[in-house]
């Protein structure tokens, strides 16, 4: 069997984390995990590093914080662009994509963000939508 290529939607939240969380425990070893963090905003002098700086150490956190990852790589990915379209862009080939639901809620209904609909609706692969650890009601 082929090794698998996971992509895992990252943002600082707890729903970014059990996402990797998910991720890495699912992929064989010889599989990689691509943490990626989308950054959407230009610094006002036209250049990125400042905000691509902090997406990089979002993911950095969230790395350390996951511990030993034997047999999976984890590569790091900070994307530009509208998070939706980004993350489909970069699962094409994929195997899967795993995003973190924060689990908004109004009423007794689960409201799904516009990034989760985006992938789902768009994405060429499989797509696992993990809940947060403790989410927020709303």
């Amino acid at each position: 069997m082929d090794a698998k290529q996971i992509v895992v939607g990252m943002d600082s939240s707890p729903a970014g984390a059990a996402a990797l969380e998910w991720a890495v425990r699912h992929t064989r070893d010889g599989g990689t995990v691509v943490a990626a963090s989308v950054c959407g905003m230009v610094g006002s002098n036209g250049g990125r590093d400042a905000f691509h700086g902090a997406r990089l150490r979002i993911l950095r956190d969230a790395l350390a914080r996951l511990g030993a990852h034997d047999g999976v790589l984890v590569e790091e990915a900070v994307l530009d662009g509208e998070p939706g379209p980004a993350l489909v862009r970069l699962a094409e080939e994929a195997d899967g994509l795993v995003l973190g639901r924060h689990g908004y809620r109004r009423g007794p209904e689960t409201v799904m963000g516009s990034v989760i609909m985006h992938c789902l609706r768009n994405a060429t692969c499989p797509v696992v939508i993990v809940p947060a650890v403790n989410p927020p009601i709303v």
